[in-house]
């Protein structure tokens, strides 16, 4: 063996080329061939490694690494064929060959057991079979994707449509709530203010059966007064003490008349009123009320209207209101009177109570005092309700503006926060009319000597008329019913030239007695007297065309002077 090695690369042999007997044609058609061969089979292992590198995740490649093995073999034996034309070391080529054949068997050994799985490989047509089934596959998956696709861009499509709808829902849900809240809200303003309005209305009820009766007393007081005082051989102490009397008896009167207004009971004497010329007339006035320390400043719109008022209880009105700006700006400041004509509307209406639709003129006038807070202000116009000092104010002043403005067909509003001032505003109807001049007053006798009907249930006062009338000249047939009054003009044989008549009576009212005297006695004439009025005589205290009518309390002058100037007309 060790000879054999040491002789394997000796060439004692003959060498290949012998057996071509050198023929060059022959030789070199084996060289060609059998180098092409060699260098064929060189290229084969290297071509299976460069496969191996990219299949790796084949899992038989070492079958590859034995067939390229024995490829490798294979060429280097053809290569030996080319060698030993020239060169004869054919133990070399032997030792050569028997590694080919080891390797061609090992190859063959190890491809025996693959052989099932290299049949069980797919033929084209089954690959062709299975990609189409694939590809199908991949359609339905596709399509199958593509449905899903849809139904989710619909799903969405109808979450967003059912999102928008709930948010649309939910968004007219809050509307109706706030509106709702609002409606409950406005009910709950109205229902204050109709709270209010049925508790001022008792109030003023009770006020005003108060100051009937209570005018009844001091018309007494008043007329055997004055009554006294016209007496010239009365005592001169005596005449003091009645006058201190009177003087008692006025300022009562004047609280009565106070509440009066506020119960909307006084007997107003309205015409064509222009409220600028009102504000004109009386700021001089105001102004010397209101003090050096105060501004008043007039912001009167031009061409406003008329509205149908008495004057003097506007003059009333716009004084009580700067009296009390007054008192609210104790360090001074800036009181605005401000005139216009607007338009309430049917809204405005249904958030005020006792507000009806139309055209208005308005005075508002606004301090900048201290303000006042909501308990305050829900209790202003209530009468007897001050915040003022002891003494210093009746708590009068305020309803007797609520009184006023009420029985005028207006109503009043007030806006005030602590520390910003008040304002009160003031609504009036408008009217189409020219403004009409004020009457001068003309001052005549009382006395007289015609027959007077006096129809009154208060004894004390129907004697104290009896009294008056009778001093000056006047024939009186007393009654205390209408029952009794319509007895004497049947028993009564003479004239009977006026009826001097109570209103509210105990036994019917003075406006049935008038009526049925003027049916059996033509030409009478009618006066009426009273310390409130509610009868059909009277429309809201406000006097028909023609009625003549008397306020109590009244003087024995006065009382007179009437009488006289119904007569005469």
């Amino acid at each position: 063996m060790i000879e054999f090695l040491r002789k394997l690369f000796v060439s004692d042999f003959m060498p290949h080329g012998h057996c071509y007997y050198w023929d060059p044609a022959v030789l070199w058609l084996n060289v060609i061939s059998d180098g092409l061969i060699a260098l064929s089979y060189y290229a084969i292992p290297f071509l299976l490694f460069q496969f191996m590198r990219r299949r790796k995740d084949l899992s038989f490649q070492w079958i590859f690494v034995a067939f390229g093995a024995f490829i490798l073999a294979c060429g280097t034996t053809h290569l030996m064929a080319v060698w030993t034309i020239w060169t004869a070391t054919y133990r070399l080529d032997g030792v050569i060959k028997a590694v080919t054949a080891l390797a061609s068997m090992l190859t063959a050994i190890l491809l025996v057991p693959l052989i099932p799985k290299l049949i069980a490989l797919p033929s084209p047509a089954q690959l062709e079979a299975i990609n189409a089934g694939l590809e199908k596959e991949i359609g339905e998956r596709k399509n199958a994707e593509e449905q899903v696709r849809r139904m989710n861009a619909e799903l969405e499509h109808r979450v967003a449509e059912r999102t928008a709808e709930l948010l649309t829902a939910n968004e007219q849900l809050s509307n109706a709530n706030q509106e709702l809240r609002s409606e409950i809200a406005r009910r709950e303003s109205v229902e204050k203010q109709l709270l209010h309005a049925q508790k001022m209305e008792a109030v003023g009820r009770l006020a005003g059966g108060v100051a009937h009766d209570f005018n009844n007393i001091l018309t007494v007081i008043l007329g055997w007064s004055d009554m006294i005082l016209a007496k010239p051989d009365k005592d001169t102490a005596v005449g003091r003490s009645v006058e201190e009397i009177r003087n008692a008896a006025n300022r009562a009167a004047s609280l009565t008349r106070q509440l009066l207004a506020f119960s909307r009971k006084q007997i107003l004497q309205p015409r064509a009123l222009d409220l600028n010329a009102s504000i004109v007339e009386i700021a001089g006035m105001a102004s010397r009320i209101l003090g050096e320390d105060i501004k008043l400043v007039s912001s009167l719109q031009p061409d406003i209207g008329m509205v149908k008022a008495d004057p003097s209880q506007i003059h009333q009105v716009i004084m009580n209101l700067v009296v009390n700006a007054r008192d609210a700006m104790l360090s001074g400041g800036t009181l605005v009177m401000e005139t216009g004509s607007m338009r309430v509307d049917e809204e405005y209406c249904a958030e005020h109570v006792d507000v009806t639709p139309g055209e208005y003129v308005f005075l508002a006038i606004t301090d900048s005092g201290q303000g006042m807070d909501e308990a305050i202000k829900a209790r202003i116009f209530e009468p007897f309700f001050t915040t003022k000092d002891p003494g210093k104010g009746t708590g009068l002043g305020l309803s007797t503006v609520f009184g006023i403005v009420k029985q005028s067909g207006g109503h009043i509003q007030v806006y005030s926060e602590v520390g910003h001032g008040t304002a009160f505003k003031i609504f009036l109807p408008r009217i189409d009319a020219v403004a009409e001049p004020e009457a001068p007053a003309e001052r005549m006798s009382g006395s007289g000597t015609e027959t007077i009907l006096l129809c009154e249930d208060d004894e004390q006062v129907r004697a104290l008329v009896r009294a008056t009338l009778t001093a000056n000249g006047y024939t009186v047939l007393e009654a205390s019913s209408v029952p009794e009054a319509v007895l004497f003009t049947t028993r009564h044989t003479g004239r009977i030239h006026l009826l001097l008549t109570d209103v509210v009576l105990k036994q019917g009212n003075g406006g049935e007695l008038a009526t049925a005297l003027k049916a059996s006695l033509p030409g009478i004439k009618v006066l009426f007297m009273s310390g409130y009025t509610e009868s059909g005589i009277l429309t809201q205290g406000v006097l028909e065309p023609g009625v003549r009518f008397l306020q109590k309390p009244f003087t024995p002058e006065l009382l007179c002077r009437k009488i006289r100037e119904v007569l005469d007309t």
